[in-house]
């Protein structure tokens, strides 16, 4: 394998890697945003007005949880590396 094709894939294992990363600590904030509003919620007595500001909270924090785990599928829908048509790490024999 040339230098060239190294380096390519080197970059993609970067680029894969750090979106792994981001989406492993967004999804990390919104487990601790989830639990912080369930304790409080259990902790305290909180009016109507609170419980709706909690509850507002913890769906927001879901849905960013979806959109975290949707740019993660992303990742995991590639095709292999050296698979992917026109790579240059594929040989001419392995594109036929």
């Amino acid at each position: 394998m040339s230098e060239s094709s190294n380096e390519s894939l080197q970059a993609q294992l970067d680029t894969i890697r750090a979106g792994i990363r981001e989406v492993s600590h967004e999804l990390s904030n919104r487990v601790g945003v989830l639990r912080m509003a369930i304790y409080y919620l259990q902790a305290t007595e909180p009016d109507q007005e609170k419980r709706a500001q909690y509850y507002k909270m913890m769906n927001e924090a879901i849905d960013k949880a979806e959109n975290g785990l949707r740019r993660l599928r992303t990742f995991i829908n590639l095709p292999p590396i050296g698979e992917q048509a026109g790579d240059p790490t594929m040989n001419s024999q392995d594109q036929q």
